[in-house]
């Protein structure tokens, strides 16, 4: 993709997409520029990855396919003020600031431009993790196109509805907690029954691998793996009966649910 990139921000997060991108092969380190206002950090990019990191990136803004803003959210109306006398309607503007609402964010760089909220992956250096986008009515299917490669950089693209978005934080970026923690309490479980927490780590992180694949390559329903696993007054069955008794499915509704309406509660 021959497409001149411009951050807006140049912190951990802006680091992540960008490393993604290169690692990728998606974009080259001289399409990138990296607006940044400390001069200690444009000389880590620079010198760390190769793009331009500038604190005055205006030429580079002017002549953008794409800007990424990556700031935190007070920060957004000081970068749109900005870039508003700079792109033009071609311009595809992503904005990864939490809570900033396409509404906003036309307000602010104008309602003809392509404008796009983005949740990204919170997995990036896995390669797996889907971010979610929400694009304007003025993003075409060549713009769309553009946007993929970019986030499928990252891992997965899911394209959804904008009043989905803090239902997906909680989802989906608070996901690996849920996963995280299952997996911990399996190495526990494995060091209680007599194995080192390195053996148990082992089997477990190698168990979970394999059942994310084969659901991934099946397309299988998990309880049609979990049928085939269980003969009548086996060993699985029995593990199978004591989960069911202890109510993990219930807890993990709970949590979930938990999550979604602590995200839905903050403005």
């Amino acid at each position: 993709m021959n497409k001149k990139i411009v951050f807006c921000g140049g912190g951990n997060m802006a680091e992540g997409i960008m490393r993604g991108l290169l690692n990728n092969g998606v974009a080259t380190p001289k399409n990138i520029t990296v607006s940044e206002l400390f001069p200690a950090r444009c000389e880590y990019l620079s010198s760390t990855y190769g793009v331009f990191a500038l604190t005055d990136a205006t030429a580079a803004i002017k002549e953008a396919d794409v800007i990424i803003i990556a700031v935190n959210p007070p920060q957004v109306p000081s970068v749109t003020k900005v870039l508003k006398e700079l792109i033009n309607e071609k311009t595809i503007v992503l904005s990864i600031a939490a809570g900033v609402t396409i509404a906003t964010l036309e307000s602010q760089v104008g309602s003809d431009k392509k404008v796009l909220r983005v949740m990204p992956n919170t997995l990036i250096q896995s390669g797996n993790g889907h971010s979610a986008a929400c694009v304007n009515a003025n993003l075409d299917d060549n713009d769309k196109e553009v946007v993929t490669a970019i986030l499928n950089a990252l891992g997965q693209t899911m394209y959804i509805a904008e009043n989905m978005f803090d239902t997906f934080t909680a989802f989906s970026c608070s996901g690996p907690l849920w996963i995280y923690k299952t997996v911990e309490g399996l190495i526990n479980a494995g060091v209680y029954v007599g194995f080192s927490r390195r053996e148990a780590r082992n089997i477990i992180i190698k168990n979970m691998l394999g059942v994310a694949q084969v659901l991934d390559v099946t397309g299988a329903h998990p309880a049609v793996k979990v049928d085939e696993m269980t003969s009548p007054g086996g060993v699985t069955i029995e593990a199978l009966k004591s989960l069911e008794q202890e109510g993990l499915a219930a807890a993990l509704m709970t949590s979930v649910t938990a999550a979604v309406k602590k995200a839905n509660s903050i403005e």
